[in-house]
């Protein structure tokens, strides 16, 4: 029976992006200047300043450059990569689930992951954030991997090349890779385990090799800060930093993940349903530490923190889309949460009526977006516009 419903969720995860990625909508702004990028310059030039403020991940570029010259100038071609990395997306977080929540909570995981309005939208757009998602989840089930069973050397050489591999295709699983390391190191030492924590030590030393030669790389495309760090100043902490202001910066950064990029819609609006979930998030750290799921526990969180940490040195901005790499994490979080209180609660009618208003607004607004790939306006809620110089039906190249 569960494995029927999970089949189910995932179906109709999978009919969601595929349908909106089929819609092909018009290309936003943004979407139209990196596409500019990739369809003007020569592989080699991908590496170097990229024009209209852009900066994107050399492996995310080097695949749609392949892609674009494989199968040709259609606008679609583009979004083939986003598209499967979020239906790769659904099957990866399904296991991760599996691997680190209670079982009443894989079935609420998924069905939140699997109608989640951003994460159905990114997978159509061309972008890198459907991608930071799915190279995330691959870090985070192989990390849970090596917690469920022993650490043989297969398990720690994959995880080591993987961790190398994906930091080229997705910037902040940089800070999911640390998050994870710092965990495992930890865990290791505690046990007393000592070699074990040098090899976990050396895995985590290659991985940051591999992510400097992306950072040098990223340097380069940026050309310089000005543009793309005037765009997001809003969303570091105030300089100079004081104790008050830092305080109001954490707490409204903190809470605003509640309401974008996770957005789960509720009859209460958009500012209580944001404290509904953050009350669901806290619960569901309370289950995880009840069971005694420590690592688990510290594998979902330490990321968020330290993409904090680096929001606050102003090297990385805590908003928005550029955190959908988060999402999985704190759905996980949210769902132990629900599940927790479904389970305290024990009463059946209770139990239908949460899941039931929990589930009916993101669905509707899903099922909605089958029919209407948001073409209705020339302005995105996510903060971009249409480019002024083209014909809505007309793809640039």
């Amino acid at each position: 029976m569960a494995e029927r419903k999970i089949g189910t969720i995932l179906f109709l995860g999978v009919l969601a992006r595929v349908a909106q990625f089929l819609a092909n909508r018009r290309n936003w702004l943004d979407e139209d200047s990196l596409a500019q990028n990739i369809v003007t310059k020569h592989f080699l030039e991908l590496f170097g300043p990229l024009s209209g403020a852009q900066l994107a991940p050399p492996g995310f570029l080097g695949v749609e450059w392949g892609l674009f010259r494989l199968l040709g100038d259609r606008s679609i071609v583009l979004k083939i990569f986003p598209m499967l990395c979020g239906v790769a997306s659904l099957f990866l977080f399904v296991r991760v689930a599996q691997r680190s929540l209670r079982p009443n909570a894989v079935a609420i995981a998924l069905g939140l992951f699997a109608v989640s309005d951003d994460l159905i939208y990114f997978a159509s757009e061309l972008k890198q954030y459907s991608t930071d998602v799915a190279m995330v989840l691959l870090c985070d089930l192989l990390a849970l991997e090596l917690i469920a069973s022993p650490a043989t050397r297969l398990r720690l050489a994959r995880f080591t090349v993987v961790g190398a591999v994906v930091v080229w295709f997705s910037h902040p699983v940089a800070f999911v890779l640390a998050g994870l390391g710092l965990v495992l190191i930890g865990a290791a030492l505690r046990a007393g385990e000592w070699k074990r924590s040098l090899i976990l030590a050396a895995m985590s030393l290659v991985w940051a090799l591999s992510f400097a030669g992306v950072y040098v790389i990223s340097n380069e495309q940026l050309g310089h800060r000005g543009t793309m760090w005037e765009f997001w100043a809003f969303a570091f902490p105030p300089r100079p930093l004081t104790a008050s202001g830092g305080a109001e910066w954490l707490i409204r950064s903190v809470l605003y993940l509640f309401a974008n990029p996770i957005e789960i819609p509720t009859p209460l609006g958009r500012t209580l349903s944001a404290l509904l979930w953050f009350g669901c998030f806290l619960a569901g750290i309370a289950s995880f530490l009840r069971r005694g799921a420590n690592q688990a526990l510290g594998m979902l969180v330490a990321p968020g923190l330290i993409t904090l940490i680096a929001s606050c040195l102003h090297l990385y901005p805590f908003h928005g889309r550029l955190l959908l790499f988060l999402v999985p994490a704190l759905l996980l979080l949210i769902a132990e949460g629900v599940a927790w209180v479904v389970e305290l609660a024990g009463s059946r009618a209770f139990r239908v009526v949460l899941l039931g208003g929990i589930f009916l607004f993101p669905t509707l607004q899903a099922t909605y977006h089958l029919f209407e790939p948001r073409e209705r306006t020339d302005f995105n809620p996510r903060g971009d516009r249409r480019p002024a110089n083209l014909e809505p039906s007309h793809f640039p190249f």
